[in-house]
């Protein structure tokens, strides 16, 4: 009889210990899943975000219309798809160009030149230090001419290689806004000539403040308008 309630006990403390061990078990598997879900969202998010990145980096973007110098074509804060791999500039393209790509890669030189050494790794950490006016600024403009070819503007008309320029998406007349410009003017073989279509209103190649834009300073060709919607269509 005194046996009894010791074997009872020892089987409910055994019963314990077995469940003890089961929630024990439980609780870990639970935070080995919550911490594998977890992992795998930030392993999700960093793929997309290097997707994302390499997407807008190399393939297309879309970019903001800020300013009149392309009405009637473009307006302002009409927006834009841009594709980027591949693209060969051609006459009358509109494009997306980096107005002071120019003026930062000669300071980057000056830099070079006292002794500092740069590369694409160590120019993108570098820019977000570099002065406001070497910063990125980008314009939305017209390729009138490509390089090797010659522009003149003659009694209101853009010439190129001499023949007047058929321009449907312009109907007034173009003027030499630069004095310092000397027409006709020869294309150098690694950039572009550009025009706004509103002339008058248009900061171009025919200002030296700009001038003639290198063909790596094109982020790349405007296709599609997406935006209003009422206007959506590809951009001539």
């Amino acid at each position: 009889m005194s046996d009894l309630p010791e074997n009872e006990t020892r089987a409910e403390a055994s019963v314990e210990t077995e469940a003890e061990a089961s929630v024990t078990e439980e609780t870990a598997k639970e935070a080995f899943n919550l911490k594998k879900e977890v992992f795998e969202w930030i392993y999700t998010i960093a793929v997309a975000l290097v997707i994302a990145f390499l997407i807008k980096g190399f393939l297309f973007d879309v970019v903001r219309v800020d300013g009149p110098s392309m009405e009637t074509t473009l307006l302002n804060n009409d927006r834009l798809i841009i594709t980027k791999l591949g693209y060969k500039p051609q006459t009358q393209d509109i494009v997306i160009l980096d107005s002071t790509y120019k003026n930062r890669e000669n300071y980057y030189k000056i830099l070079e030149q006292s002794g500092e050494k740069f590369n694409p790794v160590t120019k993108f950490f570098n820019y977000f230090s570099l002065p406001r006016e070497y910063k990125r600024r980008y314009y939305v403009k017209r390729v009138i001419a490509l390089p090797g070819q010659t522009v003149n503007i003659v009694d209101g008309k853009v010439l190129v290689d001499g023949e007047e320029l058929s321009e449907p998406y312009y109907s007034g007349e173009t003027t030499i806004t630069d004095p310092s410009v000397e027409y006709p003017v020869t294309v150098a073989e690694d950039c572009v000539f550009v025009m706004g279509d509103n002339r008058p209103h248009s900061k171009d190649s025919r200002s030296s403040e700009l001038g003639q834009v290198p063909i790596k300073a094109l982020l790349g060709k405007a296709q599609v308008r997406i935006w209003p919607l009422n206007s959506i269509g590809l951009t001539r």
